[in-house]
């Protein structure tokens, strides 16, 4: 089993995890972000590992203390269809092109084929991200557990 880790919004962590885990693409209608374009189509932005979780909403936090947050393990289905950027042709200067890692992103949903896309973190290219395709049929057999209600950063990374 591949499990990652997701901090995100969370008004009532005692509701059924499967509520939970659908609010979660939500943000991705309403913003565009590294490795997709704002649209109707939800994705699930999640990290390889705990630590890069923190770092990584850290970073889009933009310093704040987000309210309302909550540290979650998506445990990903057995067997679950996952692919890496890097077969999709991963140019160089990614980093720096975010035009670039949105199409590539938006053509790998568009396709819809797999549920999962890792992606190099563009905080630390040698970590994994997991971009989940919320739209895909394997994602309802996603497991969720809530690890840390309400996620608070340490503060000595505030």
């Amino acid at each position: 089993m591949t499990s990652v880790w997701r901090i995100g919004h969370c008004t009532d962590p005692a509701q059924p995890a499967h509520r939970i885990l659908a609010e979660q693409g939500l943000g991705a209608t309403r913003y565009s972000g590294r490795w997709h374009t704002m649209s109707d189509r939800p994705v699930v932005y999640a990290a390889a590992s705990r630590a890069l979780c923190q770092l990584e909403k850290r970073v889009h936090a933009n310093g704040f203390q987000l309210k309302g947050q909550v540290l979650m393990r998506l445990d990903l289905p057995d067997g679950a269809a996952l692919q890496a950027v890097e077969d999709l042709g991963l140019p160089p200067q990614w980093r720096t092109d975010v035009g670039l890692t949105r199409r590539i992103g938006d053509r790998w949903l568009a396709q819809g084929g797999a549920l999962g896309l890792w992606v190099p973190s563009a905080v630390e290219p040698l970590e994994r991200n997991l971009l989940i395709n919320a739209a895909h049929a394997g994602f309802r057999r996603i497991r969720l557990a809530v690890e840390r209600a309400p996620f608070q950063f340490d503060e000595r990374l505030l």
